[in-house]
């Protein structure tokens, strides 16, 4: 009877069962991930219509809006500077890399990018990431609905205020060509009325 070697059957068993937790936190971290691009692209266009909100005010009113707009605009700037961290982070954990110059995906060991020829910076190996959980990621999952929900309700709003004012300019326009169609229709009247009299006489 050939022996049973117990110590490698368990080595080989934590080996699998660390290279599946491995996987477990790389998928999760992955979908974290991606649920915070999607987040924060959702906010960056929040943010760049507002500051097109106040430029057309400043524009209009002539209002200073201008520290309102820098503070925008920085929010927009660290937004941009999360969304690129994000998405280096995502091309790490698929063993990809984004081109600096080009924004391609290319293979992380080359030094030069075979789309644009641009070289490329040295990978820098960073600190493995604190392992989220699911509740986490449910929540981010549940911040992205709310924000896509908002955004969605916003452009409704704005919509139906536009179908609003349309349908009133047209409504002023209606009642001031009737008010001109009366304001002939009653001078006729005179001039035949007029007419008529002067006939008489």
């Amino acid at each position: 009877m050939a022996n049973i070697n117990f110590d490698e059957i368990k080595r080989s068993a934590t080996g699998v069962a660390d290279r599946a937790m491995k996987k477990t936190n790389e998928v999760t971290n992955l979908v974290k991930l991606k649920l915070a691009v999607k987040s924060s692209e959702g906010k960056l266009s929040s943010v760049y219509e507002e500051i097109g909100r106040l430029f057309y005010t400043a524009e209009r009113s002539g209002e200073d809006c201008t520290s309102d707009i820098a503070a925008f605009i920085m929010k927009a700037d660290k937004l941009k500077a999360d969304i690129a961290s994000y998405t280096k982070q995502i091309a790490k954990l698929r063993n990809i890399r984004i081109c600096e110059s080009c924004g391609n995906e290319i293979d992380q060991n080359v030094n030069f990018c075979p789309v644009c020829g641009a070289k490329q910076e040295t990978l820098v190996e960073v600190a493995p990431e604190v392992e989220v959980t699911a509740e986490e990621c449910a929540e981010d999952a549940a911040e992205c609905v709310t924000d896509a929900f908002e955004e969605a309700k916003d452009k409704a709003e704005e919509f139906f205020a536009n179908i609003a004012d349309t349908v009133s300019e047209k409504a002023e326009d209606a009642a001031e060509k009737a008010e001109e169609i009366a304001e002939d229709a009653a001078d006729k009247v005179e001039e035949v009325v007029s007419d008529l009299t002067d006939d008489k006489e």
